[in-house]
């Protein structure tokens, strides 16, 4: 995210952020962003080609919702650092594969995953079980039918 003022993001007061739903889960968005740090959507993709070895960016780029230029800049970084590896399909040349490397495989196994799970929780620590599982319940939901919306509109582009 350009830009990312991380002090603003937790702001409390009225600011661009707070005007409707979208506005005020933008703002939590923000928040989850600056909290986890940039380097958390390093580790998703790092852990995906972990598990799923070699992936074209295009493909990883459309999972994970990222435009093309932010991909190539964040391959770029991760293969810097030496935690992946990116070549060109023997089948079709034109499609980059990204594949993790062993380095890639030691920095994974540092995180502190229970760390991040006990951080994550305390994030919400402020709502009832109930009011947790009505919220988890209700990003599924919006999670399943902008998806749904999202498939619709690229078919009928397409």
């Amino acid at each position: 995210m350009e830009g990312l003022d991380c002090a603003a993001a937790p702001g409390g007061s009225q600011d661009a952020y707070s005007g409707d739903l979208a506005g005020r889960l933008e703002r939590c968005g923000r928040f989850l962003t600056c909290w986890l740090g940039k380097r958390r959507g390093q580790e998703k993709i790092l852990r995906i080609l972990q598990e799923q070895g070699g992936v074209s960016q295009k493909q990883l780029q459309e999972r994970l919702g990222i435009q093309p230029g932010s991909m190539s800049e964040i391959a770029a970084k991760l293969e810097a650092r030496g935690l992946i590896e990116r070549g060109r399909d023997e089948a079709d040349r034109r499609k980059i594969m990204l594949s993790i490397t062993g380095p890639g495989r030691e920095w994974l196994a540092r995180q502190d995953e229970e760390h991040i799970r006990q951080r994550r929780a305390e994030w919400f620590s402020a709502l009832t079980e109930e009011e947790r599982a009505v919220l988890g319940a209700t990003l599924d939901k919006l999670a399943a039918d902008w998806a749904r919306r999202y498939e619709e509109e690229r078919r009928d582009r397409r």
